[in-house]
């Protein structure tokens, strides 16, 4: 009766470096034998038939053979690599497919490389939903072939391609995602409750508050809309995610679409922490990437900086240690469909909190990336790219220039403001006039403010950026709205964070 989570097969990758758990179902009481290449161990199931085993840290390695034996059957599993594993979670940008991007061909096209794998967990809503549609599709490791490569998260890949090259190890992605999704539906609601952001709970309880929920549960069982086994051919998903629409399209198909909203039971809080995430936990990773936060912007954006803070203590807590988490600040947008980004500046700004206050979590920017009429940017590559250089500058120690540049203060002199960064060096405004610059005035209207210069940090080791003609400005703020086009860089390829910022009168020594 030996059982084992489908994360363990062929070609997976296990972390290096760190203890590998292994674990699944058997009879009570039953011994079990683990073997991975040279390195033995042995464990029983206890009384429910749970076991857990672990494995000592080892170096990176390929060719591997990992053999789970029970005392009548047993599990081998070839072609396992030994590298660094990372969790990509979050909705449907992280989700999105390589074989949608936009650089697709030429990746295709590209010398593949076998060392990059990538596990993508079905996306399940309840308990059973494995058995009632065919998830053949799913659920197993898939290398850089040229039927698999399509599969794989686009940000995943990128992220995976970059660390792979410079680290010279397999690098395996375990994508844990799914569009439209909150970042309470990730989490145990316990984590909620008592705070503010319990109101996600309380939401989800007065949308069914008088529902039949057998008779829903039943049509969503048997609704083909539910079937989530064949994203890269779906009609839907080619034509509004791939190919995407125009706003024109966008609103005539709403207006035909039948009135009223229903339930989306996968979007129940802690939901999919139950049927999704759990079902890896605790697979040995070195951290995880995270992009997600468009659904709260739609919902309760005020509170999402402490329920994402929230759900990366649950993730911790449930893997037994504090995982680095990187993650992405939303994209400039305006509205695709029903979404709007009129809050994306609540939510970035809750981001950027989260990365200065809770350990070990990073942010990086993609001001640059974002689609006005468009959800999903259909560029993920320099996504990806900032991700591994963030993971290898905080997370491996190297030293690199893997932050944005970041406003720490603005002062007035002689009818300029001078705006100071950090993590600057190489600043540039590229494209002449600087974009996405508003200055507040002293009654409250604001004036775009394009004219502007690098300092010359050569002179005085600061970063600075000359605003032109400022004069009466009291505030500044800079991609602080839903939808901006930012052309101010680092040499790291970074744009700048979105700031707002309050103008001092002279500099201060």
């Amino acid at each position: 009766m030996l059982k084992l989570p489908m994360i363990f097969a062929d070609h997976m990758v296990l972390q290096r470096e760190k203890p590998i758990s292994v674990w699944g179902e058997a009879a009570p009481g039953e011994k079990i034998r683990i073997t991975l290449g040279g390195t033995k161990t042995e464990t029983a199931a206890d009384s429910d038939g749970s076991w857990r085993a672990v494995l000592p840290e080892l170096a990176a390695a390929v060719g591997l053979e990992l053999v789970i034996e029970g005392e009548d059957e047993k599990a081998v599993f070839s072609d396992v690599c030994i590298g660094e594993v990372w969790i990509a979670g979050g909705q449907s940008n992280m989700e999105y497919l390589l074989g949608f991007e936009m650089h697709f061909d030429e990746v295709a096209a590209a010398e593949r490389n076998p060392l990059i794998r990538f596990f993508d967990y079905p996306e399940v809503a309840y308990e059973g939903q494995l058995q009632d549609f065919d998830y053949k599709n799913c659920g197993f490791w898939r290398r850089c072939t040229k039927e698999d490569l399509g599969w794989f998260s686009a940000v995943g890949y990128y992220f995976a391609k970059e660390l792979q090259a410079d680290l010279k190890v397999p690098v395996g992605i375990v994508g844990c995602n799914w569009g439209g999704t909150t970042a309470s539906c990730w989490m145990d609601p316990e984590y909620l409750r008592g705070t503010a952001g319990e109101v996600w709970i309380t939401d989800y309880e007065n949308s069914i508050a008088g529902m039949d929920m057998d008779a829903y549960l039943r049509d969503y069982r048997t609704n083909p809309m539910n079937d989530r086994t064949d994203e890269l051919h779906s009609e839907f998903s080619v034509r509004m995610v791939k190919e995407g629409v125009t706003r024109e399209e966008q609103l005539k198909m709403m207006e035909e679409a039948p009135a009223g909203l229903s339930v989306l039971y996968e979007r129940r809080p802690g939901g999919l922490y139950g049927t999704m995430l759990k079902k890896i936990v605790p697979y040995s990773a070195r951290g995880v990437i995270w992009y997600q936060g468009e659904s709260d912007g739609d919902g309760h954006a005020q509170e999402y900086e402490l329920v994402f803070s929230k759900m990366i203590e649950n993730w911790r807590a449930l893997w037994g240690e504090r995982l680095p988490f990187l993650f992405v600040q939303l994209a400039p947008f305006r509205e695709w469909m029903m979404c709007s980004g009129k809050n994306y500046g609540i939510v970035r700004a809750c981001q950027d909190a989260v990365s200065r206050k809770v350990p070990d979590a990073w942010m990086v920017t993609s001001g640059d990336a974002g689609m006005e009429w468009d959800i999903h940017p259909k560029n993920k590559k320099p996504i990806g790219e900032r991700l591994a250089l963030s993971a290898r500058g905080h997370v491996y120690g190297e030293d690199v220039l893997c932050d944005a540049p970041e406003a720490v203060r603005a002062y007035r002199e002689n009818g300029d403001v001078h705006i100071e960064f950090r993590y600057a060096d190489g600043l540039e405004i590229r494209g002449g006039a600087l974009n996405a610059l508003q200055g507040v005035l002293e009654d409250g209207s604001t004036a775009e403010l394009s004219e502007a210069a690098v300092g010359h940090p050569e002179r005085d080791g600061v970063y600075t950026l000359i605003v032109r003609n400022a004069g009466a400005v009291k505030e500044l703020r800079y991609g602080m709205t839903d939808y901006y086009e930012i052309n101010l860089y680092n040499r790291s390829d970074f744009p700048a964070k979105p700031f707002s910022i309050k103008v001092e009168e002279t500099q201060q020594e």
